[in-house]
């Protein structure tokens, strides 16, 4: 019975946060997606890959300054939610300390490199907005360790609306990437005081900072930092090499593709930043619920990442069409198409790494990440000269070098993973996904042959491919109720639309 009730519990938490962040990511994906169509077009692919690389930069600094917060924070708020207020009081004021040390390292690589003086000043406006981006994550990681994620998804939607809103409006009206990234950093701001006031919902006292305390934890996140340090490292060094390898509109031109890429991204995100702190907590206090929840998210993440995978690589031109303009981003389909290609990877390394870290596992992750940096280096070295030299796109060797090195990180993965984890997984259900991918494809050929919009075409495709899901045996008799009962839609809109909670 205990066991019964502890599956039911996970299967609430997972249920209302996954529905709650899921809903909010609709309106932001709406926002993301007028970005998308706007920037490219009105930046052009020189501007719009100066903006990517600083974008790409600033995010490798965001990492120095979370120390590894983003996983230590949530993890112990779950173990200990009695100590919410002090966790996070002192990463708060650990952030600040090196944020300073972070933008001066910025400033001097971005004068080393020798970027042009729009470059550099895109990256030291992005630079400045982590200092609230930092304190927005603190609060962000104590509500997910809460298992409260309505909150930090009140604070996406306010920050993507306004930077959207007012992106697209200051393009119209003429105005350049140093606007964008300006506006980026008061929507980051935006966020920041979202969280701020529903911070009491978590918070039962005023926060104090305890250095001793904080000297503990910092040297218990190194390992949530390194791993997180070398993991943005190989993924957003790709366009750091480009930019010294190849020109502006190569950035650009993989800029685009990154950036549907990235969005994609979110279904594997709102998942594990769900499941992580339910991991971390079953770790200590249930070992068999975990790897039986384990399983399920392996299964959930397959049944999402190959339909997703399916429809950008067979609407990769119409895509690229859409959002970016095929006649200055042609070159972007086939690095999107290879992208499409990695996704299945992707999607299961997100739960691959949250299960090893929450498994207390943490310093040899962390080795496996800067592994994957000199991999990443050594393919990009590799296949982003050849790729330019004979098909003009480097962006294509840095895809392909990405791809490598998901497979590696997934290699090592199942490696780490405990044998017991392995064993017990269970693939009957894959005959069934293949077969709904296959009347997907021939839901999407249909369209093309007839001539329907691509659009609809997807759309009619996604649906088919629900209904196969739902009534092929893919999932058990009590998952399919309980997906069936958690995405009805009056329920969503409740869960969606519903008053914030008050705190007990």
């Amino acid at each position: 019975m205990k066991t019964e009730n502890t599956y039911s519990e996970i299967n609430k938490s997972i249920a209302k946060n996954t529905t709650v962040m899921f809903g909010a990511q609709i309106i932001t994906w709406s926002a993301s997606f007028v970005l998308l169509m706007f920037l490219p077009k009105y930046l052009g692919s020189e501007n719009y890959g100066k903006l990517f690389l600083a974008l790409s930069i600033s995010a490798m600094i965001e990492v120095l300054i979370d120390f590894g917060g983003s996983y230590l924070i949530p993890k112990e708020v779950s173990r200990t939610k009695s100590r919410t207020a002090q966790i996070l009081s002192n990463f708060g004021v650990t952030r600040f300390i090196i944020w300073i040390f972070a933008m001066t390292i910025l400033i001097v690589f971005s004068y080393i490199a020798g970027y042009p003086p729009v470059t550099q000043l895109l990256i030291i406006i992005l630079g400045f907005s982590k200092l609230w981006e930092g304190a927005k994550r603190v609060l962000v990681s104590g509500f997910q360790g809460h298992e409260r994620m309505e909150y930090p998804s009140l604070g996406a939607i306010a920050d993507r609306i306004f930077v959207s809103a007012l992106v697209v409006s200051a393009l119209l009206l003429g105005y350049g990437p140093i606007m964008v990234a300006i506006i980026m950093a008061g929507g980051a701001l935006i966020n920041l005081i979202v969280m701020v006031l529903f911070s009491n919902r978590i918070l039962d006292r005023f926060p104090t900072f305890q250095w001793s305390e904080t000297k503990v934890m910092l040297q218990v996140s190194i390992p949530y930092f390194l791993w997180s340090l070398f993991s943005i490292i190989y993924y957003r060094v790709d366009a750091v090499m480009l930019s010294l390898i190849t020109d502006d509109s190569v950035v650009g031109w993989y800029g685009a593709s990154y950036r549907f890429f990235d969005i994609v991204m979110v279904f594997p995100s709102i998942f594990t930043t769900v499941v992580f702190p339910i991991f971390s907590r079953l770790w200590v206090d249930g070992k068999n619920e975990m790897m039986v929840t384990f399983q399920k998210s392996i299964k959930f993440m397959a049944i999402m990442a190959f339909p997703v995978a399916l429809g950008i690589l067979f609407y990769s031109e119409n895509i690229v069409g859409l959002f970016f303009g095929l006649e200055g981003y042609t070159p972007s389909v086939i690095i999107l198409q290879i992208f499409a290609i990695s996704i299945p990877l992707v999607y299961i390394d997100f739960i691959l790494g949250s299960t090893i870290l929450a498994a207390d596992k943490q310093k040899t992750w962390a080795w496996v990440g800067l592994s994957a940096i000199f991999i990443n280096i050594v393919l990009n070295l590799i296949f982003i000269p050849y790729a330019q030299a004979n098909y003009g796109n480097g962006g294509i060797g840095a895809a392909i070098s990405t791809f490598g090195t998901e497979a590696y990180i997934f290699g090592f993965a199942l490696f780490l993973l405990p044998r017991e984890y392995l064993r017990s997984l269970q693939f009957t259900y894959t005959v069934n996904i293949v077969l709904s991918l296959a009347l997907m494809l021939l839901v999407m050929w249909i369209g093309q042959l007839s001539g329907l919009p691509w659009i609809i075409s997807a759309i009619f495709a996604a649906i088919t491919y629900l209904f196969s899901i739902l009534h092929t045996g893919v999932l058990e008799p009590r998952e399919r109720a309980f997906v069936l009962e958690q995405f009805r839609f009056s329920r969503l809109k409740n869960k969606i639309l519903r008053k914030s909670e008050t705190t007990a």
